[in-house]
């Protein structure tokens, strides 16, 4: 089987260009990624990208100073694997709850599959309940029985 190691940079450097974009909370910019019929997989279901483009606001406004740090990225075929940390403060309201002024860190799960240098699809995989127990939502040791 003949690997396209150019293609596997080409996809990897496009969801770089998705992180930086993130860095720089510039939404619009993400979105130059995506393909228009792009579809968001997570724990809800699908979400269509005309619906990711705001979720995204929400979550920038709540987490202003978000920085997301690529640990791993990992290309094979159409798809691109990550693992990140993100890292930011909570600024603004976030699931209804009144800003904490608390720091967050959080590792976050993600594949996307890339065609014609455009995100078709995405998984996101994140580690809210250590993101809640950040918040003070969760008692601490909840978060030790599930690790």
């Amino acid at each position: 089987m003949h690997v396209d190691t150019d293609q596997l940079a080409a996809n990897k450097a496009v969801v770089g260009k998705l992180v930086d974009a993130w860095n720089v909370r510039d939404v619009s910019q993400m979105m130059q990624y995506w393909s228009p019929d792009m579809v968001h997989h997570g724990r809800d279901g699908a979400m269509p990208a005309s619906e990711v483009g705001g979720e995204m606001q929400r979550f920038i406004a709540a987490f202003p100073d978000i920085h997301i740090h690529v640990e791993e990225m990992i290309a094979e075929r159409d798809l691109v694997s990550t693992r990140l940390t993100v890292s930011a403060t909570h600024s603004g309201p976030y699931l209804n709850i009144e800003p904490t002024g608390r720091a967050v860190r959080c590792a976050l799960m993600g594949q996307l599959r890339i065609v014609g240098g455009k995100v078709v699809e995405h998984w996101g995989v994140a580690d809210t309940v250590h993101l809640l127990e950040q918040l003070g939502l969760i008692d601490g040791e909840l978060l030790e029985a599930t690790a």
